[in-house]
This record gives C-alpha cells, structure tokens and sequence, in this order.
C-alpha cells in the first residue's frame, strides 16, 4: 500500500470519504449552542481516527486540546484516564475540580479547552463526574466517541446531562467513499471487480478495509497488473482479519454464539426457522448487539447477519463435527411445505454436508436449478456430491461456467464415455467441444470430438450438437457460411439451458461482422433474457449488443449501456465477463475522443483476465490494446501488444481484426505511409471475400483516413450498400468529402462527426479541413485553427501521426492586436482613433484585417477570442 505524488498521505487516506464529517464536527463545536460533539457508530467506522483529525484541525486554529482515550482495564481507577488532574491524595472532588480549572485555565485563559475523549463509555466515575463539572461550568468542551450499542452507558449519560452535545452519527462509507478510500490507500487504478470484492467483503467499515487489504497484500491475492491493481481469487491471509471481527463481535454467551452460527451458515433465514432454532430473548440480543438484522425481499421478511465479515469469522471457526450437527438441525427446523425454489436447494446442499441420506436424482436436479439460477459454485458443490458420470457431467458444467476449462476436460471426458442416455451424451459432447476450443484453445481436437459423436451416436441427437458446430464455425476456419451453421442452431437450439446460453451471442455477433450490426441490435433490445447460467456468455451478448449499437453510430446509448453491463458483469463475479465488458467501455470512451480513458479500460480489461480466459476474449481485449496505443503514438507498446494477439490465436482464428488496423497504424505512424494502405488494402480484399462487411468496412475507413482517393471512397460506398449500418453511410460520406479536399465540406462533416461524439473523427476532419484551406483565406484558417485547438484538449492522447500538422494562422500584428483591445473594451472607432491618433478610416482597417485572421464576424467576439 502507498501513495504517489498528489495522493493523500498515509495518515489522510483514512479520512478519504469523510468530509461531510469532518465539517459537521466543526460546524458543532464553533457553535455557541453546544458544548461538544458525541461521536457514534459501531466499531470499526473510524470514530477515533475522526476525533483525532478534529482534534488536530482545532489546534491548527489556536485552541488547546486534551486528548484522553478510555479503558476498560483502568475504568475502576480513579482518574484514571486524566492522571495530570490527579489532586493530592486527600484532596475532594471540590478541590479536584479547583485545580483542574487552575491547569486548564493557565494553557487556554482565552476560552475552554477542547477535550477529546475515545470510548467515553470505558470512563472511570471520578473522571466522568470531574468532566460533568467542567462541562457544566463552560471550562471544556468535549468531543466524544461511543460505540451506538452503549451510548446510554452511566459515564457518557453524565456528559450528555452536564452539557448540549450534538449526537453526530458516524456510519460505514457509502459505495462511492468506500471505493474512493481504497483507491487512495492503493495509489493507483483499481478494477470494478477489485472494488466490488471489497464491498462485498467489508460493506465500508474502514477497519474491515484496512484489514482485508493487508490480508489482501499478504497472500497475493490483490496484485498490480497493466497498471491496475486487482483481486485474484485465492486462499486469503485471514487469521488477523477474524481476530478484529472477533474483536468487534464482543464476548457472546453460548446461546447467543451458536444462535449467530445458525444465521452465519443458512443467512437469509426465516424468522420462524431461527425462532425454533433459538430463543427469542436471544436473537434479539442478537439484533440490539448489531450482529443480526432483519431486512425485506420482497413480501418475506429475512433475518441476515449484521456484516458479512461476521458469518466468515464464525464459519472460518467451526470444526466439522460442530458444523454438521448445525446444519442437522437446520434441516429438521425447515418445513417443506413452505419453501421456495432457493430454500430446497439449500436445503439439499445442507443435507449433503451434513451426511443425511440423500436421493442422487433430486440431488442433481437441485444442482440443475442452482446452475440456471447463476449459483455455480453451489451446483458444483452438491453435483460432487453424486458418484459416477451422471455426477460428472452435472460438476463439468459448473466447473465451465465457474470459468475452469482445465478441471471440466476430464469431467466432459468422462460423462461423455459413461452416460447410457445418447441425447445427454450429444450434449456432453457439444460442451466438451465448446469447452476444447473456447477455454483451452484446441480447435482441431474439438472438431475431432464431434466427429467422433457424429460416428458413435443416432442421428435423431446430432442436433444436440449444432451448438458446438456454431461456436467453432463463427471464429474458426475459412467457412464463410458461419451465418448459415449459425442459422441451423438456431433452427433447432438445444434444450439443455447451459447450452442454450451459449448459442445466445453467436447470432448477433455474425449479424454484425456481416454488415447487419441495426438487425443485431433490435435482436438484443430486449434484455430480460439474458440469463445467468453462464455468466461469460451472458456478458459475450451484452458485448455483442454494445458493440451493434457502436457499429450503427449510436454511441451515446452504447456507452449507457455499456456502463451498465459492465455493473452487471462485477455483480456476477466474472472475471472473463468484466474484462469483455471494460473493453467495450473503452471502446465507447475511444470512439467518443477520450483515447486516454480507452487506454486505462483496455488495462483493467487485461488486468482481470490471464491465460484461463475464454478464447477469443484476450486475443480481442490486446487487440484493442494494440489499437489504442497506436492511437497515441506508442507504437512499441502496440507492436507488443500485436505480437501477443498472434501468440495467442490458432492458426485460421478469425478474431484479432483490431490487431491487424492497429498494425497499420503504426505503419502510417512511422512514416510508412504506403506500407500501411497496402495492408489495409488486402484486409479490406480479404474481409470482404470472407463476407466480413463490418471489418472490411472498419480496414477502408482507415485507408481512407490515412490516404485519402477517389478509389477507397468508391469502394466504401459499395460496403455501406451491403450494410444495414447508418455509420457506414456516414464513413462513406467523409470518405468523398476527403477525397475531394473541400475545406467547406469537411468542416461540415467535421462539425457533424462532433454532434454524433465521433470527436476523433473530428479532430482528424478539421485538421484536413485546414491542410486544404487555402493560405489567402485567413477567417476560414483562424476559424479552423482554434477549433483543431479545442478538439484537440477534448481528445487527450490522440496522436494522429499520418496527418501533416497544419501551418499556424497569421498573428495579429502589434498595432492590430492594440487597436482590437481597446474595441474589445468598449471603446468606439472614434475614441479609438482618438486615443491612439489614427484616422477613424484605419482603425477600420485594422479592425477587418483582425476579424479575417481572427476567424470572427462581429465586434461583441473580440473579447473571447482575445481572452483565448
């Protein structure tokens, strides 16, 4: 943990989100209304380390502070917590406080001393009544902090009695504090996925925060990659995190100590099951401690633990004897008859680990319902539960949609060898197929496992396996009939859910690189059937969806979508899922101008992925790596990145087209100008021969980007006609204006490509705007000019290379700029000329040969142009 220049200093950081408090606290204490400030909160919220940023920030201003903190060891010692008030030994209470107000008024005679005092409730009885007097008298204020749970404790009623304390709740952060505070502390760029684990973890207790990150950095499980600091799953360092929660937790009676395990191994609970569990008078000490809560779903009312952090202590700590007699007598405090689909489910799991007798078929089907429900990890667990193929083949699914291709291989292996049933078969097949070529990249082996079905099993289930057929088709092979493998998929889907959800992005991904991107994302408008059973599959359409919308020049409504997809993907915790989607926020961010905030959504995108990520996600994630460091002249980084990307492809893989543009990016960025058309050239041949009308349509843009001619624009006039896309038409429009060289008509498009937020497409059209204005036209050079300069600090790290770099404007000359300064004031043409003893005749003069260089028209825009 550290910081960087500019970042708050260690001490800072933890008051990062705090602000409001901070100035609620002063606000109280300048207050002659008041005597003091009660801090409280639950344990761990950061009272003491507000009270001592108060306490600081008052002596910054003058005051004298005393800052006492209170123990429960020295609450029976008299004074105690003040030992420099301690009278003689046979000095009264009267004479204690004499003296007290004789020491406090020697260091402040100019007004009371600020007392801050930490866990008011641990006070011993002679310092509480000692503070009651000096409260009550004006010679103190206090500034005070109490855990929620006891803030009626005898010492801190006294303080409240003896003077107006203002009661200043301090709760955990809010998400945006939370994710701020653990920024700060890190220094640097965090991921959705790092932040959202955080949250979940420590819900924005700053002590749980600073706890779990320590663990977090102790076992590598929060690592820096690409610049962005991320959560790897793993085995976390806990044993210090669960002291501080034990800590905070307090000594429990035994009844109240089994009945918080109840809620910690079956949360959410009915209230009814825990009231046959335990006694009432025990959950609500429960309840009153902050350690249960009772909270609403919908029509039912739940009992839940009051942190997270509670029950993974709790269940961190029990044995496995203790644990399955708990989840024993949670199973006989269930009633059937009254459950829903969730509570049978876990019901089952608990009667699995709990070693009851169990029926293996309604253990599966339990196992089927958790999968379709998004609970993979609970598929897998009661799917393991069960021996033989049937067992395996309901773990290799849950192993797949957990993202573990290398675990699922053998399972898929084996239920495809030992199933009697040939459609189930058909369907381990198809999986085990998708499964060798998406997650371990073996394209030839996974066509050789259909073959093989397709020769051992009937016809009648061979379309079980289209599926597989489909997901190889669309990004493997030179087969330009994708769409129509794709097509018969569809006309007959697979039953099976889990397989069902990977046929949901291949039609509209082909719809799209096929020229149909409008088509595609009319298909995807709704988006309530988006399931959860795979969540990589779910996010791949939510990617194909903001990727149709950008490749019909809807882009402000990609980018809402984007955003919220990309909180979708973190709220199912997919890595995989969360990488597809920040590269398609950094699409959105690139396409909109702000290539810097593409750049760092691409590095998120590679932090949260590795070499176990469904391909082709990673190839297509350093694909844009490629294409955004190319669009900030960092061609070495993008030469990297490209190299990475062919790495990582199987030979014939049609993905990685980004790598390939970005490849002549560079080209044309290192002055290899016809290098770079003439690769784009054969992309543009080859695309369009495969029948990939969006990429060759993307390969001809940048042709014509980089070397404008009437035979680029011609032929992106012919792709736009094969496409559904108004973007298309739109390339095809600037394409002619670029080949024609007509300063009025590309700044038009240029101002064109800007309402549309293309700002890129802007720039680059107001900079060949310029390059073709000619020099006799100053107002229409100026004009450009300025605009290059703004859409150029809109486009923070572009750096369009092919492009020459327009020639400045003419300058005003001295007496030009004098006279357009006093105009620009007020003054008329006479006092002008006046002043400066110049004929009214050549102040005129002077004025008109500005407005030209200027680019203005009228005389009330010589103030802002000059002010520029």
């Amino acid at each position: 943990m550290g910081t960087t220049d500019g970042e708050p200093t260690a001490r800072d950081q933890w008051l990062v989100g705090r602000s409001a408090e901070l100035a609620a606290i002063a606000r109280a204490l300048s207050s002659t209304a008041t005597s003091g400030v009660l801090l409280a909160g639950e344990a761990g919220v950061g009272k003491s380390r507000l009270l001592s940023a108060a306490l600081d920030n008052v002596e910054r201003g003058g005051a004298r502070v005393v800052h006492i903190t209170a123990t429960s060891s020295w609450q029976d010692v008299p004074l105690g917590a003040v030992p420099e008030f301690a009278p003689p030994a046979d000095a009264g209470l009267t004479e204690t406080l004499r003296l007290a107000k004789q020491q406090l008024a020697a260091v402040s005679p100019a007004g009371p001393v600020l007392v801050g005092v930490d866990n008011a409730n641990w006070l011993d009885d002679a310092t509480a009544a000692l503070l009651e007097r000096l409260l009550a008298d004006g010679t103190v204020k206090v500034l005070a902090t109490v855990r929620d749970n006891v803030v009626n404790a005898p010492a801190v009623a006294q303080l409240r009695r003896a003077g107006a304390l203002e009661r200043i709740d301090v709760g955990a952060l809010d998400r945006a504090g939370h994710d701020a505070l653990v920024t700060a502390v890190l220094g640097g760029p965090v991921s959705g996925l790092a932040l959202d684990t955080f949250w979940r973890i420590t819900l924005g207790n700053p002590l749980f925060v600073r706890e779990t990150l320590r663990a977090a950095m102790t076992d590598a499980t929060l690592v820096c990659q690409d610049g962005v600091w991320n959560w790897r799953p793993g085995r976390r360092s806990t044993r210090r995190l669960y002291e501080t929660v034990e800590v905070s937790v307090g000594v429990l009676t035994d009844d109240e100590a089994a009945a918080l395990a109840f809620v910690a191994f079956a949360e959410p609970l009915s209230p009814a099951v825990l009231d046959r569990l335990v006694a009432a008078p025990v959950a609500e000490r429960l309840e009153e401690f902050g350690l249960i809560r009772l909270v609403q779903r919908d029509a039912d009312v739940l009992v839940r633990l009051g942190h997270p952090l509670f029950g993974e202590a709790v269940r961190a700590r029990t044995k496995p004897l203790r644990r399955r007699r708990l989840l024993r007598q949670l199973v006989e405090a269930m009633q059937p008859d009254d459950m829903s689909v969730e509570d049978r489910i876990r019901l089952m799991s608990w009667r699995c680990e709990a070693g009851l007798p169990v029926d293996p078929d309604a253990v599966l089907a339990a196992a089927d319902a958790a999968l379709v429900r998004g609970g993979a990890s609970l598929a897998d667990r009661l799917a393991r539960s069960v021996p033989g193929p049937a067992g395996a083949w309901h773990t290799a699914r849950a192993q797949v949609a957990l993202g573990r291709p290398h675990d699922a291989e053998p399972l898929l292996a084996a239920a495809y060898a030992g199933l009697d049933d040939p459609v189930t078969r058909a369907r381990a097949a198809a999986l085990r197929a998708l499964n060798l070529f998406w997650g371990l990249r073996q394209p030839d082996v996974a066509l050789a496992v259909l073959d093989e079905a397709h020769r051992q099993l009937p016809e009648s289930v061979h379309g079980e396996m289209l599926v597989a057929e489909a997901g190889i088709a669309v990004f493997y092979g030179s087969d330009i009939n994708a769409a129509a493998t794709v097509a018969a998929a569809l006309q007959q889907p697979p039953q099976d859910p889990f397989l069902a959800v990977a046929l949901s992005p291949l039609l509209p991904h082909v719809l799209v690189y096929v020229g149909a991107p409008a088509q595609a994302a009319a298909e995807l408008a709704n988006e309530a059937s988006l399931q959860p059973t795979w969540p990589t599959m779910r996010a791949a359409t939510q990617a194909c969806h903001i990727h149709a919308l950008v490749m019909c020049g809807r882009l402000d409504e990609a980018a809402v979508l984007a955003e919220r997809y990309y909180r979708d993907a973190v709220a199912h915790r997919d890595q995989d899922g969360v990488g597809l989607l920040a590269m398609m926020m950094g699409i959105c961010a690139g396409d909109s101008g702000r290539v810097v905030e593409a750049a760092r959504w691409t590095s998120e995108a590679l932090a949260v992925t590795d070499a176990r990520t469904l391909f082709p996600i990673r190839a297509n994630i350093l694909s844009m790596e490629a294409w955004w460091a190319a669009h900030r002249g960092q061609a070495a980084d993008a030469g990297k990145a490209i190299a990475a990307v062919e790495d990582l492809l199987p030979v014939d893989s049609r993905s990685g087209d980004y790598a390939q543009l970005a490849k002549a990016l560079v080209l044309a960025g290192t002055s290899q100008l016809s290098a770079a058309v003439d690769h784009l050239r054969e992309l543009a041949g080859r695309f369009t021969s495969t029948g990939i009308v969006s990429s060759a349509m993307e390969a001809l843009h940048l042709w014509s980007r980089i070397e404008p001619s009437a035979e680029v624009a011609a032929e992106i006039r012919n792709v736009a006609g094969m496409s559904d896309s108004p973007l298309f038409t739109w390339y095809a429009d600037y394409a002619d204006a670029l080949a024609d060289a007509d300063p009025g008509r590309l700044e038009a498009i240029s101002l064109s490509w800007e309402h549309r937020r293309y700002l890129v497409l802007a720039l680059e059209a107001a900079v060949r705007a310029r390059l073709a204005c000619p020099e006799a036209d100053q107002r229409t050079a100026t004009r450009l000019t300025r605009r290059i300069a703004e859409l150029r600090d809109r486009c923070e790290g572009h750096r369009p290379g092919w492009l020459a770099e327009p020639a400045p404007a003419a300058g005003l000359t001295r007496r030009e700029r004098e006279v357009c300064a006093l105009a620009a004031a007020g003054l008329s043409n006479n006092e002008i000329s006046n002043r400066l003893v110049l004929s009214v005749r050549t102040v005129e003069n002077h004025l008109q040969r500005a407005y030209e260089k200027l680019g203005i028209r009228q005389r009330s825009q010589l103030a802002q142009v000059l002010r520029d």
